[in-house]
């Protein structure tokens, strides 16, 4: 079974986070920029954890990754390779 399963199993709903970007602001970090708040994946990875954390203890059952308009090509332009999690050196961002 799956987890989802297991969850509606037990309850007849679930809960998911919500509202991911407006929590990041609150928390002071700006998303003014074209990945939005995938910039924060990496510019602020613990807030992310963060974030994610406060949705669980909140009740959350499910808690999505911060991958709204996180895409290649947006990363690309921020000096990221396709294969490479650091930036390129030298790329103004």
């Amino acid at each position: 079974m799956s987890v989802i399963s297991d969850i509606l199993e037990k309850y007849p709903f679930i809960i998911l986070d919500g509202a991911f970007a407006t929590e990041l602001e609150r928390q002071g970090f700006q998303i003014n920029d074209e990945l939005w708040s995938a910039i924060a994946l990496y510019e602020k990875p613990e807030l992310i954890k963060a974030v994610h954390r406060s949705y669980l203890e909140a009740g959350a059952d499910i808690i999505e990754s911060a991958g709204y308009q996180a895409t290649v090509p947006g990363f690309m332009k921020k000096g990221f390779t396709e294969r490479s999690e650091e930036r390129r050196v030298g790329k103004e961002c």
